[in-house]
Order: C-alpha cells, then sequence, then structure tokens
C-alpha cells in the first residue's frame, strides 16, 4: 500500500474518508487502493490492497476490512473496454494487460463457434443403444489443452463437446435430448466426481439442486 492518498474520480473534492457498508463499487483501473476506507462496525480506517479482496465472481470481488472481515466495498473486474479505455490514459497496467486480453476474447470467441459447430443439438446424432436401463455419466476431460464434458454409458463414450465452466443449463439440456431420444430406457444423467467442480464452479451446494434423472 502506498503512503498518499488518492481519490477516485467520482469523490467530491473535500472528500478526505470514503465511509462505505459494501454498496460501492470500484473499477479495477481506479484509484481504490488508494482510497482511505472505514468499517463501520470495528472502526477500522486505513487503505487496503488485492491480498484484502475475497469472494472472487466473474464481475468481481468484495473488499473485507482487514481487522474484522465485514465487506466494505467491491472491486468489478474490468471488460475489454475499460481496459482500452484505460491503456488510452497511460495506464500502465492496462497496457501491459490489453494484449493478453484480447487474445483471451479472441480465443474465448473461437471455442464458442466451435462449440456451436460440435455440440449436440438433435437426438438424431445420438447412437441407438439395446439397453434396457441407461444411466449415463457427465464427466469431464482435457484433450490437447483443452476441456471437453464427455456423456459415458458405462466405458463406452456417447458424446463429447467443448467444456464451459459453471454450465449447469448445459447439463439439462443434454439430459433432456437423452430423455427424448431413449424414453422410458433413460434412467439418469449423473455428474463424475472430476466433473463436478467444472459443472457448479465454486459453488458444491448446486449438486444438491441438480436433477439427474
Amino acid at each position: 500500500m502506498g503512503n498518499e492518498t488518492m481519490k477516485s474520480p467520482d469523490s467530491p473534492p473535500d472528500e478526505r474518508m470514503l465511509n462505505t457498508v459494501g454498496s460501492r463499487g470500484f473499477k479495477w483501473y481506479s484509484n481504490w487502493q488508494q482510497e482511505l476506507l472505514c468499517c463501520t462496525r470495528c472502526g477500522w480506517v486505513g487503505k487496503v490492497s488485492l491480498d484484502d479482496l475475497e469472494d472472487p465472481t466473474a464481475c468481481g470481488a468484495s473488499i473485507e476490512c482487514p481487522r474484522c472481515h465485514r465487506r466494505i466495498g467491491e472491486v468489478l473486474f474490468p471488460n475489454l473496454r475499460d481496459t482500452e479505455e484505460a491503456a488510452a490514459q497511460g495506464n500502465e497496467e492496462a497496457i501491459r494487460e490489453l494484449p493478453k486480453f484480447r487474445e483471451q476474447i479472441a480465443h474465448a470467441q473461437a471455442r464458442i463457434v466451435r462449440f456451436k459447430q460440435e455440440k449436440i443439438e438433435s437426438v438424431n446424432q445420438l447412437p441407438e443403444l439395446d439397453d434396457e436401463m441407461l444411466e449415463f455419466t457427465w464427466d469431464i476431460a482435457d484433450v490437447a489443452g483443452d476441456k471437453y464434458q464427455v456423456i459415458r454409458l458405462g466405458d463406452a463414450e456417447i458424446w463429447r463437446e467443448l467444456a464451459f465452466y459453471e454450465n449447469i443449463p448445459r447439463f439439462h439440456q443434454v439430459k433432456e435430448l437423452l430423455r427424448k431420444k431413449y424414453g422410458r430406457r433413460f434412467k439418469m444423467l449423473k455428474p463424475t466426481e472430476a466433473s463436478q467442480e467444472w459443472l457448479c464452479g465454486d459453488n458444491a451446494g448446486k449438486l444438491f439442486r441438480l436433477e439427474y434423472t
């Protein structure tokens, strides 16, 4: 943490201290690490750093009071536009990160295109099976450095497509296709232990709300 106090662009000129109870969001490329914060629970006053960020999501992370660990704010993760704007304004971190950000975006877009081309969309893509009781598993596999979600029946692979993190809606879509294809013979689609993190992310409680049958 630095010694010089700096204000965020949207702070009033005479505001020396930001008193927040978690409703204030800071942009990543703002001066959030130079802001003077106050915890209304324990009275702690000071600045925070990356070490004080907790509970990250796709959108941002909570700022926790270093003394009592109460949530006192949120830092919003940058999107491509944020990074481009900050780089144009001379932010050194944004300038360093912009090429990697653009590469990540291009990679993600290419994966989405591949997924749309390769994913199962119709029951006609599923094989004919003779078993009277069909209990499928939803597995995860690393192939050539990429993640795939794999539908198995016993040891046999029925289908494979690119995997996306926290993709429960896709699980239900595939389950309905299996049910439609095999009718009463379909008994369940159950995620393997290895696939659970990719399917549910950090929220293990989602597993208890999954319907396998």
